[in-house]
């Protein structure tokens, strides 16, 4: 039997949906490099499901973000289990900025929640990936380190001098690292109301 594609693609649409909603299907197939097709199917899903409307311009506007997270977090699930990442321990400072993308509970940290950031995850594109290797500190905090794909370094954030990927992304990963909890929903209430700011900015 043949081994189920993880649905990488499907979480790049979750991530221009969540983070920069209103935003139309055209928009999110350039963006992503995805077929306009499979980017309707994958809209059409989500509507039926009620997670997101349309304005009157067609442009995508997230109904119920929460629930997209949770959605976001099954699919997220399959894609981590299926890389193998490796621990590595790690002192968070310049030039980790530069190569990695923070995420997960480690964003905890940079939000100021928790006092470590240990336990996170940290992205590395595979052409850094040796680069990351080579700055391995047995003094260092243990992370777990994935290759990943070049789309989510184009579109990241900055967040208190480092950079991080997607906001629902970093969501997802916190509920498939287990962070069920009240702080979860802290966080969550936090993240959306940056996006809101960001946007305010923007306009």
């Amino acid at each position: 039997m043949d081994k189920v594609k993880p649905p990488t693609s499907r979480e790049k649409v979750y991530s221009l949906i969540f983070d920069h909603s209103p935003v139309s299907m055209p928009e999110i197939s350039k963006i992503t490099g995805l077929n306009y097709k499979y980017v309707f199917q994958v809209i059409k899903a989500l509507r039926r499901e009620n997670y997101l409307t349309t304005t009157p311009t067609g442009k995508l506007v997230v109904l119920d973000k929460k629930g997209l997270i949770f959605k976001w977090a099954k699919d997220k699930d399959v894609i981590l289990n299926s890389l193998t990442p490796i621990t590595l321990k790690l002192i968070p400072d310049y030039n980790l900025r530069e190569l990695a993308l923070f995420s997960g509970n480690s964003v905890l940290w940079l939000l100021g929640r928790i006092i470590s950031p240990a336990g996170g995850i940290l992205y590395v594109r595979e052409k850094t990936f040796k680069e990351l290797i080579e700055l391995k500190d047995p003094e260092g905090y243990p992370f777990k380190v994935y290759i990943y794909d070049d789309f989510y370094f184009k579109i990241r954030k900055e967040l208190n001098g480092y950079y991080i990927p997607s906001w629902g992304m970093i969501l997802a990963d916190m509920l498939v690292q287990g962070t069920y909890t009240r702080l979860f929903d802290d966080v969550f209430e936090t993240v959306v109301s940056i996006i809101e700011g960001e946007r305010n900015e923007e306009g």
